[in-house]
This record gives structure tokens, C-alpha cells and sequence, in this order.
């Protein structure tokens, strides 16, 4: 089944119109008609108009929690809570952050922090607030789990045996 547009029906139509008597030309401008318009006289409605596509959704952003894991021998521990608690008030005016927890097990701390999304925490991680606070001497960290984060700048590792590198 060819495609037949209404102008090509007017034109074929125009063109047998002039090769055709009077009574032959009504006839034709009658099928013509009956064509465009359907057997019933009714014209077909429009076509509807095409939607555009909307455009995919950005993904919800999905929170982040950054979590580290230190060594904090005794005679540093005072020092160690004293910078958490720094950074702590400095996250709190940062957008973006949900809360901040410190768990220790003897010399063993574990620290994260969460975020509304991992670009929130990334803008913490650079941030001057970040950059300025820094962790005392002699504390050690693991290398974070897969999922867990990303490790602290300036603090030596303790017993990894896999590559350091970003992990969300």
C-alpha cells in the first residue's frame, strides 16, 4: 500500500479535471473528496501530535558513608578525639552532611561519616576545612574494605596486602 498524501490526491485530481468533460470533472472532484474526507463525508481527525521524549531523570543521588579505620595508641588518643571532634564541627556547616561516628575498641578506632551523596563528601574531602585538619603523629590506619570509602591522606597503612586506591 502506497503512501498518498492529500496533495497528491489534489494534484492527480487537478491534472484528470483537465483532460475530462464537464460531467467527468464532477464526478472526479466527488472521488476526490470521498478520498480525502472518507466514505461517510467526515474529514479524518489530525493525527496527534508526537511527545517529545522527556529526558531520563538524573539518578537520585545515593548517600555516602566514608569510613576509616585507625590504630590509635594510648599516649596520642587525647589528641585523636580532640581533631575528630574539630573536623566534626567543621562538617556540620558543610552541605550535605547526615552525621559523624567514632567507635573505639581499645587502640583500634573506627571512624565514618555520612554524606546525602558521594559529591557532598567529595566538596568535604577539598574543602579548606579538610585540608587544614590533620590527624596526630604515630596513628596507623587499614587499608578500607571495598564499599568503605577512601582512606585518610598522611596517615601510613598497617598491614595491607592489596593496592591502596578509591573505593566507593
Amino acid at each position: 500500500m502506497a503512501l498518498v498524501t492529500s496533495g497528491m490526491i489534489r494534484s492527480r485530481a487537478y491534472r484528470t479535471l483537465q483532460t475530462r468533460s464537464a460531467p467527468a470533472r464532477s464526478q472526479v472532484c466527488r472521488s476526490a473528496v470521498v478520498a480525502q474526507a472518507g466514505p461517510n463525508g467526515a474529514t479524518a481527525p489530525a493525527p496527534a501530535p508526537q511527545a517529545k521524549p522527556k529526558p531520563a531523570a538524573a539518578p537520585a543521588a545515593k548517600e555516602f558513608t566514608n569510613t576509616n579505620r585507625f590504630i590509635v595508641p594510648k599516649h596520642v588518643q587525647q589528641a585523636f578525639v580532640a581533631a575528630w571532634r574539630q573536623r566534626e564541627a567543621d562538617m556540620q556547616g558543610q552541605p550535605g552532611f547526615l552525621g559523624f561516628n567514632v567507635i573505639s575498641d581499645g587502640e583500634t578506632h573506627t571512624v565514618s561519616s555520612s554524606w546525602a551523596s558521594i559529591p557532598e563528601w567529595e566538596a568535604w574531602s577539598v574543602s579548606e576545612e579538610c585540608r587544614r585538619s590533620h590527624l596526630p603523629q604515630d596513628i596507623w590506619q587499614f587499608v578500607p574494605k571495598k564499599g568503605e570509602g577512601f582512606p585518610e591522606d598522611f596517615v601510613p597503612f598497617k598491614n595491607y596486602d592489596e593496592p591502596v586506591n578509591a573505593k566507593y
